[in-house]
């Protein structure tokens, strides 16, 4: 019996071999094939659009396109909040800002922020308004003003359409971002 064993652990490690040199040459050949097609994979990386391409793009089914008609500062703001890149014509100055709620009641606050940012929005459309939450407060800020007398301008403004807000509005420093093109 244990020269039968003794002959079969003889036999298996050159009948492994055997199989093995009929396996590796197919298979080696497949590698190298598989390595040299890569290269060529690595040149066809389509470019990433934003969102605004990708619109204007045709429609393979229907060869239907959007046409987006909008202001251009519009396209840089999103798409350099995305990358973190701004237009070269953006810059952060230190200005001001009118602001017309701040609150940390939990179950009120938030819808109270957001209500009263649509009745500015509604009001002065030509104004940017912000909503912000800075643990605990929500607050809504009013305006990218350069000068504290603009904002003060715009605070009378304020009050004089909302006169129910007057304890609430009054002007804070900030930075504000100004576009070359405003």
């Amino acid at each position: 019996m244990s020269e039968k064993r003794e002959h079969l652990y003889n036999f298996a490690p050159k009948l492994v071999q055997r199989k093995m040199k009929n396996i590796s040459i197919p298979l080696v050949v497949v590698f190298l094939l598989f390595l040299k097609a890569l290269p060529a994979q690595e040149n066809v990386v389509p470019k990433q659009q934003n969102i605004f391409e990708k619109l204007a793009s045709e429609d393979s089914s229907t060869h239907a396109k959007v046409k987006v008609h909008q202001d251009k500062r519009i396209e840089s703001l999103l798409v350099g909040k995305k990358t973190g890149n701004y237009s070269h014509e953006d810059r952060a100055i230190s200005g001001y800002r009118v602001q017309v709620f701040s609150s940390n009641t939990q179950r009120t606050a938030k819808n109270e922020a957001f209500r009263k940012e649509k009745q500015i929005r509604d009001e002065f459309p030509d104004q940017a308004v912000y909503v912000n939450y800075t643990s605990p407060f929500w607050k809504v800020r009013v305006g990218d003003f350069k000068t504290q007398e603009q904002a003060q301008s715009f605070r009378n403004q304020l009050i004089e359409t909302f006169p129910n807000m007057r304890s609430e509005v009054y002007i804070v420093r900030e930075q504000i971002l100004i576009s070359g093109s405003k």
